[in-house]
This record gives C-alpha cells, structure tokens and sequence, in this order.
C-alpha cells in the first residue's frame, strides 16, 4: 500500500521538482523512514537504531533520492530515444561537438549558472547528471 499510496504522491512529476536542499530531499526521506518504522515493528527485522536500510533492503525499497534520480535518468534516456516525443526539450539539449580530437568524454555542454536556481534547473540537472555518471549510455547499443 506504501508504494501505490504514500510513494506515488511523493514522486509525482519528481524530474521536474527533484529538490537539490537536503533538508527538502531529507524530509521527503522522512516519509518512507516512518514507514520503515512502522513495517520493522510489524516484523521485527533485526536492524541498527534508526538505521532502516536492513528493513529497506528486506522490502527492496531504496532510497527515494535514489529513485528520483533513477527516474530522471529514465526521462532523460527516453526523450534522447524519442521514446518521449518533445522537440521543445530536445532543443534544450546542448550536446557537446568538438571541433578536435579530445580526451574529454563529456556528452552534454552545460551553459555557466549564476544562480542556484538555473544551476538546478530540471534539464540542466539531467545533463550534469549523465556528464558525471561513466555508466550512463545516451545512445542505443
């Protein structure tokens, strides 16, 4: 009931809102350690004081900042496959083209930010997100 309830409401339109504070991110965490809580107490899975990820492990639930940016990872992959058809966000899409051989192997060019909030502006994240993760594919193998 957790998941189809309490996390649906807490995901909903997450690659869009994905809060980048930690005290935001850490009282959505909040939620699902209540939860966490009251399943331990029900089944008495043997854990560390106020450390649910043995019971979180059990029920195979990660974190939901975990799952924020696995779902984000998805959008961005599907809009890049046209899975998600938008040429709005596409366009949006700065793919860096060197005009030489280079070692660097960052896939997206992202503009300069001077404010936290175009620092942290959904699409600017996603492309930050896959520059700085070596095991993200943007093209089909």
């Amino acid at each position: 009931m957790y998941c189809a309830l309490v996390r649906l409401i807490l995901e909903y339109r997450s690659v869009v809102w994905n809060p980048y504070m930690v005290t935001i991110s850490n009282q959505l965490e909040r939620a699902q350690r209540t939860f966490l809580s009251f399943v331990n107490y029900s089944l008495g899975i043997p854990h560390e004081l106020h450390d649910y990820s043995p019971v979180a492990d059990a029920l195979g639930l990660h974190t939901l900042a975990e799952r924020r940016r696995m779902l984000s990872s998805k959008f961005f992959n599907d809009l890049l496959l046209n899975k998600i058809y938008s040429l709005t966000l596409l366009y949006l899409v700065n793919f860096k083209i060197s005009s030489h051989s280079t070692r660097s192997n960052i896939t997206f060019h992202i503009p300069r930010a001077t404010t936290n909030y175009q620092q942290y502006e959904p699409l600017k994240y996603l492309m930050t997100n896959v520059n700085n993760d070596p095991t993200h594919q943007t093209h089909p193998t």
